[in-house]
């Protein structure tokens, strides 16, 4: 399909080879500048459909293609060029003396002309200005995690895989993922991202695409997804936004607080 950036067509994988297959005749295209949230509980698929993504691993049966390219005919090397992915754990990430460092190594390795440029870029975007000097083990958690998503992004990739992005995050820095994805998505790349955060999808407004035990329930718009029966029975809660529009009765799903309060001042000035 023109305009695609990643294809997963009809993808079977397995770790054990064999049966007990983690992931069960998975498709969907995700196109360029989409943002994509696979979203399910724990051990539904998700951290395995993005593994994927830059050829960690390598499907059992069907094919997943990257901006074209069939993953199984190139190698991680050559595809982590043009695929960002962050881990769910930072810690199995991050391995470089500073933060600087960490953030530099993909500009660097990639030949970019300002690798230390791109690097302070993205430790800024990222609200970690001030600690391009820390050792990454140093910093909290939810700093770790910010840090590998500036690293795993720094050089540019045109697709970007991130694992449970919002934990250990504050309202603030939610919010910065938010608007930095947004931004991601404006420029031409396309963000699939695994969790369970009902609340942070809602915000972005992203494509849902439902998992269970390996295989795709339901795909399509947060706002009809994950108010589908569907998506309570594969374990993720109600949006709080969404459930309170339903409880004061009003006529439309807000999508987040500030529209939930135009919202009530609305329904109150017609009462």
């Amino acid at each position: 399909m023109e305009g695609a950036a990643v294809e997963f067509d009809r993808v079977w994988f397995s770790y054990s080879g064999g049966g007990n297959y983690a992931l069960a005749d998975v498709s969907f295209l995700a196109t360029r500048g989409e943002i994509v949230a696979l979203a399910g509980r724990n051990g539904s698929g998700k951290t395995t459909a993005l593994k994927l993504l830059n050829g960690l691993l390598k499907p059992t049966r069907g094919a997943v293609r990257v901006l074209g390219v069939d993953t199984r005919n190139i190698g991680t090397g050559k595809l982590s060029r043009h695929v960002g992915l962050v881990f769910q754990n930072p810690r199995t990430q991050l391995f470089a003396m500073t933060a600087l460092e960490e953030a530099a190594f993909g500009p660097r390795n990639f030949r970019l002309e300002d690798p230390l440029g791109a690097a302070m870029r993205s430790l800024a975007s990222l609200g970690l200005r001030g600690l391009e000097g820390a050792p990454p083990l140093s910093l909290s958690g939810g700093q770790q995690k910010r840090l590998t998503v500036a690293a795993a992004t720094s050089w540019g990739p045109e697709v970007i895989g991130l694992d449970e992005p919002t934990v250990g995050q504050d309202l603030i820095n939610r919010m910065r993922l938010v608007g930095l994805i947004r931004l991601w998505a404006s420029r031409g790349i396309t963000t699939i991202i695994a969790t369970h955060d009902v609340e942070f999808i809602w915000l972005l407004g992203a494509r849902v695409i439902l998992m269970s035990k390996g295989s795709v329930l339901a795909d399509g718009p947060a706002h009809k997804v994950l108010l589908d029966p569907a998506a309570e029975a594969a374990g993720l809660r109600t949006p709080q936004v969404a459930e309170a529009a339903r409880l004061l009765g009003l006529p439309e799903v807000p999508r987040g607080v500030p529209e939930l309060v135009s919202a009530l001042a609305r329904a109150g000035g017609r009462s």
